[in-house]
């Protein structure tokens, strides 16, 4: 979680990294009277804040502006264990698929392991979990948005959209910078925001996925890719998308399982070519 711009006296001020900024100080202030208005517009009650978090935390008499990556900057985001809790994820290092989890999930689902690897193959290349060993995530603005009634959308655009926009994403692990400032706002609407994993299931899936609460399904996310592709199996049980894996309709199983979207990105040819690659199809043509 960084800010783009400087925010404070002097600084560029941009409207989400001010926002953030009267946040992390309100967090790190523990509640109060002294609460500024979280309203990503720069004034003296902000910029004093700033310098008093400067001379508190850090002994340092400051010009009232934060930097980004600087170190009033980063001990601002450790400030509090307020801050510390809301942004909490379980640790990272989960371990990788097995042959024998493709089987278990393709015994359940009555297909064949070269759909379940199709999926997987399309949702997300390579594994499930980024080189920090945390799942990988695609934060979504505009469910937050939908999940927190627009309530953000004009002081954290970045994060809360109104509408889908892909120039939002920021891809890779910078996603667990986004889903960071999102649970500083609203931890279980955050976590819900993004899809999780190998499958990319949607957090707030949870229960379709065969975990109960929400929590419980971010720490099966984190603990390896076998209980991912559990949770895609129950899932797609649920949704009644397990027939349509099974006879390979691939439109239809596309249209359930990314959106009626899904032609825009080809969802349903880049699933059909990877389970012709899995099968053995397309060395037979």
């Amino acid at each position: 979680m960084d800010l783009e711009k400087s925010v404070g006296e002097g600084g560029v001020n941009q409207k989400g990294d001010v926002a953030l900024v009267q946040l992390l100080l309100n967090l790190a202030a523990k509640g109060g009277a002294g609460q500024l208005v979280v309203d990503g517009s720069v004034g003296p009650r902000t910029i004093a804040a700033i310098v008093d978090f400067q001379r508190s935390a850090l002994n340092v008499q400051g010009p009232g502006r934060l930097e980004p990556h600087g170190a009033p900057w980063r001990s601002l985001v450790n400030a509090s264990p307020a801050i510390a809790q809301r942004t909490a994820l379980p640790k990272a290092g989960g371990t990788l698929m097995t042959e024998a989890d493709y089987q278990r999930a393709a015994t359940s689902l009555k297909c064949e392991v070269a759909a379940i690897k199709a999926v997987a193959q399309v949702e997300s290349a390579g594994n499930g979990f980024f080189p920090s060993g945390r799942p990988k995530i695609l934060f979504e603005a505009h469910i937050f948005s939908k999940r927190t009634h627009h309530k953000h959308d004009k002081v954290f655009p970045d994060i809360s959209s109104p509408k889908w926009n892909k120039k939002l994403y920021k891809g890779g692990e910078k996603e667990y910078g986004r889903l960071a400032k999102a649970m500083l706002i609203d931890r279980t609407a955050a976590l819900g925001s993004a899809s999780w994993g190998r499958f990319q299931v949607m957090g707030f899936n949870h229960e379709a996925a065969g975990f109960p609460t929400l929590e419980g399904f971010i720490a099966a996310m984190f603990a390896s890719e076998g209980a991912q592709l559990d949770g895609v199996v129950a899932f797609l049980k649920s949704t009644h998308l397990d027939a349509a894996l099974k006879d390979k309709k691939w439109g239809k199983f596309a249209a359930g399982y990314n959106g009626p979207r899904y032609a825009e990105q080809h969802y349903d040819l880049k699933l059909k070519t990877a389970y012709e690659r899995f099968s053995g199809v397309a060395r037979k043509k």
